[in-house]
């Protein structure tokens, strides 16, 4: 976004060093980054259309969540939108005992280090001392102890660890907005809004129980046990319309990951688009729709050959009447109107309900196919050299096997494939890479050399698939 300005704030001077060193390798013009306290900020700061505050509203004194929220009603414009996310209950209920617990076992502990290390042999003196016990307090324990112990040591550190950490309930928080001038606009995650997604009998009693959206939300957090919100606000003298019109997803792009399986979940080579046979796709999370309607079958066919990029809703329209039979811009315009409403209704119905379609506000374009000599992302290849985890064309932080550190930063539009090998040959005999054939380190020349010829295919595949190629 050229023509955009960016202002990002940081109390860490090491966070805010290492972004300005980014800042000054690409060259830009339209990114500030300011080594100072969410305190600091002011009217001269400007005007924003979005103010975005991920993980921080939760984990600082009540001052600062108070200016937080007074650079959201004072910092705005007329039609921004501002961007929170915060730990909730009752869902933090649980997690907040056993934070209690970690925090009261490595308080005693001077390093980070050494109190994440405590915090995770308490998880697993825990976690064994509930493992045959079956009553309902074990099950939640249970339950949150296993989602702990994937967690990497800083989140692990920054959630429940750190002095401040404060969740709340979701009306507490719109409610400390409205005091503040700002309005309840919505979830970033769309789909949590939909009653709907309970069933027909709990979406009644929640119409009865509800007079308002925020009561609306309060209990579905009731129901879901929620633990973490991303809300969005407007300023108060704005009146949001949370009317879903299908007609706007024509400005829009679409994207899915999904894939045609069969009645029992396994995958499906072809997909027959012209019957009204019904077909479901699964997304990778496993979530499944089932449509017997041609063209959405046709339309979710032509996303999946399309991830991880998207596609602009009316092409999506008229490639899905082409694979249906039938002219993309019939001469009717009847035909037309029904086509958009037939895939407009089941694309939302499935972004409400699923995570199989996303819709985007501007295009994420990928490269499937693999050129002579590719180019990777700017970006991704100035995070690989730096032993960084890459963002890839859909905004996505990407693990990079030993492999792909090295290969991403080559992709520069230089090397094909044989020049790739030459290169990282020499990586692998400075020490630099471990090339392995059946589980045996290689160390002669030919033998890394010929190893890798092997896998460059498939690896530069790989990195396609992850979305860092722009050509």
């Amino acid at each position: 976004l050229p023509d955009s300005h960016f202002v990002g704030v940081d109390l860490s001077k090491r966070q805010v060093d290492d972004g300005l060193e980014a800042v000054k390798h690409f060259g830009l013009k339209n990114v500030q980054l300011k080594h100072a306290s969410i305190t600091d900020v002011n009217d001269s700061w400007g005007m924003f259309d979005y103010v975005i505050c991920h993980g921080v509203f939760s984990w600082v004194p009540g001052k600062v969540q108070e200016k937080i929220l007074d650079i959201c009603a004072r910092n705005l414009t007329s039609n921004g939108v501002a961007y929170i996310s915060y730990n909730t209950y009752p869902g933090w209920h649980m997690r907040g005992m056993i934070r209690d617990m970690m925090r009261y076992h490595s308080s005693r502990f001077n390093t980070a280090q050494l109190r994440t290390q405590q915090a995770r042999a308490l998880l697993d003196f825990l976690a064994q001392s509930v493992k045959q016990d079956q009553s309902a307090f074990s099950a939640l324990l249970k339950m949150e102890l296993e989602t702990l112990r994937t967690q990497a040591d800083h989140y692990l550190y920054h959630e429940h660890l750190e002095e401040v950490n404060e969740p709340l309930y979701f009306h507490q928080f719109a409610e400390r907005a409205k005091g503040k001038g700002l309005k309840y606009l919505g979830e970033a995650r769309i789909g949590t809004m939909v009653t709907g997604n309970f069933g027909p009998e709990i979406e009644k009693t929640l119409r009865i129980l509800a007079t308002d959206q925020i009561q609306a939300e309060q209990y579905m957090d009731f129901l879901r046990n929620r633990m973490f919100r991303e809300t969005l606000l407007c300023l108060d003298r704005v009146n949001p319309n949370w009317a879903v019109n299908p007609e706007s997803l024509r400005v829009l792009h679409v994207a899915s990951p999904a894939k045609p399986v069969t009645a029992d979940g396994k995958p499906l080579e072809t997909v027959d688009v012209g019957s009204e046979e019904n077909v479901s796709f699964k997304s990778p999370a496993g979530m499944t729709m089932a449509t017997n309607r041609p063209l959405l079958k046709a339309a979710m066919t032509v996303l999946g050959g399309a991830f991880p990029g998207t596609v602009p809703f009316d092409l999506l329209r008229k490639q899905a009447r082409e694979k249906v039979g039938g002219a993309a811009d019939p001469a009717d315009p009847k035909q037309v109107a029904e086509d958009t409403q037939v895939l407009a209704v089941g694309l939302l119905n499935c972004y409400m309900g699923s995570d199989l379609v996303e819709l985007h506000g501007a295009p994420l374009p990928a490269v499937k196919q693999v050129s002579e000599k590719p180019v990777a992302l700017p970006l991704a290849r100035y995070q690989a050299a730096r032993g960084l985890a890459a963002t890839n064309r859909r905004h996505e932080v990407v693990r990079l096997n030993d492999l792909d550190r090295h290969l991403v930063p080559l992709l520069d539009g230089t090397h094909d494939k044989a020049a790739l090998v030459e290169k990282l040959t020499v990586v692998a005999q400075a020490g630099q890479m471990n090339v392995q054939k059946d589980g045996v380190t290689l160390y002669e020349p030919d033998q890394i050399k010929g190893a890798l010829e092997s896998v460059m295919t498939q690896a530069l595949a790989n990195v396609a698939r992850m979305a860092l190629l722009v050509q």
